[in-house]
């Protein structure tokens, strides 16, 4: 049997900051890993492939190689490590080493020095696509215009797109690289056209909408395309509508900058998230508050937005007033929108308990919660030896608290103007009073163990949310381990006194854990502990497996 194998190595350099020079290349090691990629709809070798190996850290190794005509692989001259390997080709979704999760990796490779791992195979699933075009209302072709592939369950969440394109100059857009599954498709014109797309008919301003397949500007109203592994859906014809635009205008008062200089007025809409959907067709104006306050977007389309108002600090842009705008189909005039300078914020750390322990100086960071605003860093502030802190200036938005103290420190409660707060969160816009953070030094503990694991299972997850907070994966900030599937136990430390939902799955690219009524099928499956300061508690969970999760 003929078989050439190419193999590749690349070395990877690690530039350190501040102009330094690069580090000298990994020196090559002894070990060594080998392989096949191969498509799992036929059992087929897939030739040509890249395979991708990557070190754990920056200074190791990272190598590529091609398959052969019989799909193998051979990767020498590694240093002993850590590993996880990919592979991709035209055609395929990218495919990792007991990954499940299309463009993520899998699960690592372990490598002394002089060992060849043997059999590490990798499955490409093909690609899906779909094709067709836009027109516009007259059915003639549209050019350049901006085509999202959505998949249904995250057109309702903060999942984003999975794929985008512009069509070419007949209309015509192919979204490829698609997982298995439901899309809807959103057209949207590009951001290069502006207002000469407005048209005036009776008086009355229309322009082309983001428009949903076949023909709507409702996203509820929009026909999913099923795409399944390898299959390409042709003839998808999305006929852009148009949508009347009207003006919103208003005036700012209260407590701006001097001429109002770094001020500045933002009109977003409120809707889907993750979904482009273009920019405002606006005025000169837009964006800018006048001498007297005054502001103005043209060319606004019917929905729900939101009106911000920030001004520029020097840590970064700093939310004064936000106010809700319901647009229809008249202009919006008149509104009044009250801005106030972003507030000081002081504040004092405390120990709880008797004797107080020492707890050294503490890092204390305001993070902005979901709907904060969208640019600027956080604002962090550190104790002093007293426990004091002090923000200069802080955005009246929804903030998280984060505190670093040394280990084994938690925080117990936070009051604002004496009032305990239910969680980490405070709304800067409504606090009055100092701010109180409480430590302890008796951390709860977590720990459990995951029922119906199998040896073949990678990468089991084990997510702990508060019991206060969504149940769905994107509000999971917590904590989260892996289990290895021969030694399925778990544990949490360093917690909050409270109650917590515990759930464990195997990790997969599935929409459904962005999605609420799936965590209820499966509320069995999900563990409920409460836990006192310093206490520990235990719980089972049963794995949720990923082809539950491909079912839902």
């Amino acid at each position: 049997m003929k078989s050439s194998i190419l193999v590749l190595l690349v070395a990877v350099s690690v530039f350190g900051q501040g102009g330094r020079r690069p580090q000298a290349a990994a020196t090559p090691g002894t070990a060594a890993i080998a392989g096949k990629v191969l498509d799992p709809s036929t059992g087929a070798p897939v030739r040509r492939a890249v395979v991708t190996v990557e070190g754990e850290t920056r200074d190791v190794r990272t190598a590529k190689g091609m398959t052969d005509d019989e799909g193998g692989f051979v990767i020498r001259e590694l240093p002993k490590g850590k590993y996880w390997i990919t592979a991709e080709k035209t055609g395929y979704l990218r495919g990792a080493y007991r990954g499940r999760t299309v463009g993520g990796y899998g699960d690592p490779i372990e490598l002394a020095d002089g060992a060849t791992k043997t059999g590490v195979d990798i499955v490409l699933a093909k690609q899906g696509v779909i094709a067709g075009r836009v027109v516009d209302e007259a059915g003639e072709p549209v050019e350049r215009v901006a085509v999202q592939a959505i998949p249904v369950r995250k057109a309702t969440g903060r999942g984003g797109i999975s794929n985008a394109t512009m069509t070419n100059d007949l209309g015509e857009f192919r979204l490829s690289k698609l997982a298995p599954g439901n899309y809807k498709l959103l057209a949207t014109r590009g951001m290069d056209r502006g207002e000469m797309l407005v048209e005036k008919a009776g008086g009355r301003a229309t322009t082309e909408a983001p428009t949903y397949f076949p023909g709507t500007v409702d996203a509820a109203s929009a026909s999913p395309v099923r795409v399944n592994a390898g299959e390409e859906r042709t003839g998808a014809e999305i006929r852009l509508q148009r949508s009347p635009v009207v003006m919103v205008s208003g005036r700012v008062t209260g407590d701006l900058p001097p001429a109002n200089r770094g001020a500045r007025v933002s009109l977003r809409p409120s809707g889907e998230a993750g979904v482009f959907r273009g920019p405002m067709m606006g005025g000169g104006s837009e964006g800018a508050i006048g001498a007297d306050g005054s502001f103005f977007f043209r060319n606004v389309r019917p929905g729900e937005y939101l009106l911000t108002v920030t001004a520029m600090d020097k840590g970064g842009p700093k939310t004064m007033a936000k106010q809700p705008v319901v647009v229809g189909q008249n202009d919006v005039t008149g509104l009044a929108v009250a801005a106030a300078a972003p507030p000081k914020v002081d504040g004092r750390v405390r120990a709880d308990g008797e004797p107080p322990f020492a707890f050294g100086k503490v890092s204390i960071t305001l993070q902005p919660a979901a709907g904060g605003p969208m640019f600027g860093p956080p604002s962090s502030a550190e104790s002093d030896d007293a426990g004091s802190f002090s923000f200069a200036a802080v955005s009246r938005d929804k903030m998280t608290v984060n505190v670093r103290a040394k280990s084994g420190v938690i925080v117990k409660g936070i009051y604002a103007g004496g009032q305990l707060l239910p969680g980490l969160e405070i709304d800067i816009a409504a606090v009055s009073g100092p701010l109180e953070i409480v430590l302890s030094n008796k951390p709860g503990v977590i720990t459990g163990t995951v029922e119906g694991t199998t040896p073949d299972a990678p990468r089991v997850a084990v997510w702990l949310v508060p019991d206060s907070q969504p149940f769905t994966i994107e509000a999971w900030s917590t904590k989260k381990v892996r289990v290895q599937s021969d030694s399925p136990s778990f544990s949490f430390d360093s917690l909050r006194p409270g109650s917590y939902r515990v759930a464990a799955f195997e990790e997969a690219e599935s929409d459904a854990l962005n999605d609420p009524g799936f965590w209820e099928q499966f509320k069995d499956r999900i563990g409920m502990v409460k836990i006192g300061e310093g206490e520990t508690g235990q719980v089972k969970v049963r794995l949720i497996g990923s082809k539950e999760m491909e079912g839902n």
